[in-house]
């Protein structure tokens, strides 16, 4: 009779703390791009206090007063869309701690919310101590929160909990791409922070070395151009060489170069709207789009780096127990 009992698949998780995760990082587009947008307007201090603005809770902050210009619109929803991300990343947590979730996620999700965390607590007190180091701070972690967001939302997806190895000949190829990769990952985030400290030095003046944060801006684009390309030749190669690859990698190596053009494209553009002493709608819509493009190609960066970890992780040869080998005598 035994035998006919049906076997019970092992429980499954569910599809709500993945779907937190993704609205998490989804709401944490327009995030980056009001950050953005309060960068190239010099809306930091558009409103007065930060959980308490001007004698109101956050939550609580009047419509007529959120509306009266410009500057305190961009500023105040940037701060209800960082508290829309930090509500996502608390209940993705949640429900990863009350399902049965690898570790893998629980602790992705973890640090996704202490990064919103810290990042929000680092805004709070960039507009408390009106501190501009804060600011630079401030814009130089957000693309780094953004892609630690992202990565969240792929520990939750289906193709990580059922990934598997590789054929065991593409192991030496996906070391050489998990370092380019992770290279790539480094030079990127570096140019990331000479973007923010070039842009912090714009507003309300241009600093006198603003031709030398330009310039050095311009040079880690050529370096980060180079490095991203190799990771994109790396996995083409993989491809090409017909290693099985799963669907979110190969998505995520089609996207780069895309990423990179485009990127350079935007770059090139701001640069050329850039005006000194007036802000236009195109250098405004320019400028925080190519913050955006930068926070897009360094998540699908980490997103690759990831995977390659993972697959070399599964490939590599498994010890043998003492049983085993004494069995092998």
């Amino acid at each position: 009779m035994s035998a006919l009992r049906p076997t019970l698949a092992p429980s499954e998780p569910g599809p709500w703390p993945r779907r937190c995760a993704l609205l998490c990082a989804l709401c944490a587009v327009p995030l980056v791009l009001f950050g953005g947008s309060v960068t190239t307007l010099g809306a930091g201090m558009a409103v007065d206090g930060w959980l308490v603005a001007e004698g109101h809770f956050l939550l609580f902050f009047p419509a007529e007063k959120w509306f009266r210009d410009t500057a305190t619109f961009v500023e105040h929803t940037h701060r209800l869309f960082g508290i829309l991300v930090g509500l996502f990343a608390l209940a993705a947590l949640a429900l990863a701690w009350l399902r049965p979730h690898a570790r893998a996620a629980r602790v992705g999700a973890l640090v996704a919310l202490l990064a919103v965390c810290a990042q929000g607590t680092l805004g709070g007190l960039r507009v408390l101590a009106n501190d501009s180091d804060l600011a630079f701070l401030h814009g130089a972690a957000a693309q780094l929160v953004f892609a630690v967001l992202c990565a969240n939302t792929l520990l939750f997806s289906s193709d990580w909990r059922a990934s598997s190895a590789s054929a065991a000949r593409a192991r030496p190829e996906l070391q050489a791409l998990a370092k380019i990769a992770l290279f790539a990952l480094l030079v990127l985030y570096a140019q990331i922070v000479l973007g923010a400290w070039y842009r912090h030095g714009l507003r309300p003046e241009p600093v006198a070395s603003s031709t030398a944060r330009f310039a050095l801006h311009g040079l880690g684009a050529l370096l980060s151009m180079a490095v991203v390309a190799g990771v994109a030749r790396r996995g083409s190669a993989l491809v090409a060489a017909g290693v099985a690859l799963p669907a979110s990698l190969l998505k995520a190596l089609k996207r780069l170069p895309v990423l990179l053009l485009v990127q350079i494209v935007l770059g090139g553009l701001a640069w050329a709207g850039f005006r000194p002493h007036a802000i236009g709608p195109a250098e405004w819509a320019l400028s925080i789009a190519h913050v955006l493009g930068g926070a897009l190609l360094f998540a699908d960066l980490a997103v690759i780096w990831l995977w390659t970890r993972r697959l070399d992780a599964r490939e590599a040869p498994q010890p043998l127990s003492h049983r085993a080998l004494g069995g092998a005598r």
